[in-house]
């Protein structure tokens, strides 16, 4: 055997015969053990980078191979007359893993032959996102084709292969729901039903513990407040860089922040005028099972993102010619202050929803204002200057050998043109 290569000559030159797995699985484990030994302080931030990749793509094959070992061995032994329960009990007792995972392993071993499963199974994407993508065309209707279903899996793995799985899972929503818009009300009442917060009793150290199942309007509050609220030194004072806490405990705290808080409107305020702010457009109004994003992410339908403006009306910023009405209110006064207002901000997410760095899908509630024309070089404080930007590639510009640069976009304020390292005039990109 070499280089993980089964050597088959003085077997009758029969290198189509597979190795015995005995074989296989001392090879698979002398090179974990050589791996395990590497002093990886030894190496420079690319070779690490180099590695990082490619052990990742064989653990996620390592895992794909385990699922189908799993679901071949639950096989035999149903077989053998048992459920699939005791096969997971069973299996769950041996590993020392939950019932759940063992189940999840069988199933996902028996779907190795789909493109997700394939495409995980060669390493191209991780477990969770074939997961994420068999729910999706599992909820797809049974009046749908074979092929139809097949097509609509080839393109949630292509798309898989470059997303992180909570995207996967919004842009699968949004798939499923485009297909089926007849659902869209059962959607809503499905939600409408699993909706639960239980707060248990206190324990003897006095803390409780709170378990909830969140609608979207819900989860859209509780990001809201941990965005505003559960970042390093949010709802407590403490000098820049010593916040000790944990992210859990971060967490606890801007809850319990903004529970004690309130929902306060304050235009001057910079953290942001509406509690949530979603884009809706006049199309999207004419049908109510629309699914749009708040400016955290999360999905509701448009008529969940109605129902909350119509009771507050400062949740839901709905606007037809949102550059018409806000400038009523002066967007723009105060051109001298560095930090943007919570009205600068809003029109910007109206006009563009999220950082403008070409291909950059960062929502806008996770997106800073940038001054397209430096503030430190008479840049002013104004929608025309400002443009969204997430803290990587807000990151970006600079004046160093690397540093991007970004122009205004006359024609569209609010969306700069972001130019290159080594470039500077706007024909040159």
């Amino acid at each position: 055997m070499e280089q993980g290569v089964w050597d088959a000559e003085g077997r009758g030159g029969e290198r189509d015969e597979p190795a015995p797995l005995t074989d296989v699985l001392a090879f698979l484990e002398a090179s974990v053990e050589t791996l395990c030994a590497v002093d990886w302080a030894e190496h420079d931030a690319d070779a690490l980078a180099h590695a990082v990749g490619r052990v990742e793509i064989v653990a996620r094959r390592l895992d794909a191979s385990g699922s189908r070992a799993t679901a071949e061995l639950a096989a035999l032994h149903r077989q053998k007359g048992r459920t699939a329960g005791g096969v997971a009990a069973l299996l769950a007792e041996k590993l020392g893993l939950a019932k759940g995972t063992v189940h999840g392993r069988i199933d996902a071993g028996g779907r190795q032959a789909t493109p997700a499963g394939r495409a995980a199974a060669n390493g191209e994407i991780t477990g969770e996102h074939e997961r994420i993508i068999a729910r999706a065309v599992s909820g797809l209707p049974g009046t749908m084709g074979g092929d139809a279903k097949v097509c609509f899996a080839e393109e949630l793995t292509e798309f898989a292969r470059t997303a992180a799985p909570a995207d996967l899972r919004a842009e699968a929503a949004r798939r499923v729901a485009a297909l089926c818009p007849d659902r869209g009300r059962d959607r809503e009442e499905h939600q409408e039903r699993q909706r639960s917060a239980r707060l248990g009793a206190v324990r003897s150290d006095g803390t409780s513990a709170l378990t909830m199942t969140l609608t979207p309007r819900g989860r859209a509050l509780v990001e809201r407040a941990l965005c505003d609220f559960g970042g390093p030194g949010g709802a407590v004072e403490c000098e820049p860089g010593s916040d000790e806490r944990t992210p859990e405990q971060r967490a606890h705290d801007a809850l319990v922040h903004q529970w004690a808080l309130g929902s306060t409107v304050d235009p001057a305020r910079p953290k942001g005028i509406a509690t949530i702010v979603v884009r809706v457009t006049p199309e999207q109004l004419e049908d109510p099972t629309t699914l749009v994003q708040t400016d955290a992410g999360t999905q509701l339908s448009v008529r969940q993102a109605v129902s909350m403006a119509g009771t507050m009306p400062w949740f839901v910023s709905l606007l037809r010619d949102g550059r018409e009405e806000l400038h009523r209110i002066d967007v723009d006064a105060h051109p001298d202050r560095r930090l943007a207002s919570s009205i600068q901000r809003l029109v910007l997410y109206a006009s563009h929803g999220g950082c403008t760095f070409p291909g950059c899908t960062a929502p806008a509630r996770r997106s800073q204002f940038h001054h397209v024309r430096e503030w430190s070089r008479g840049g002013p404080t104004t929608v025309a200057n400002g443009a969204l930007g997430c803290p990587v590639h807000h990151g970006f510009v600079g004046d160093g050998p690397g540093g991007w640069t970004t122009v205004v976009n006359a024609a569209s304020p609010g969306l700069c043109t972001w130019l290159p390292p080594g470039v500077d005039r706007l024909t040159d990109v």
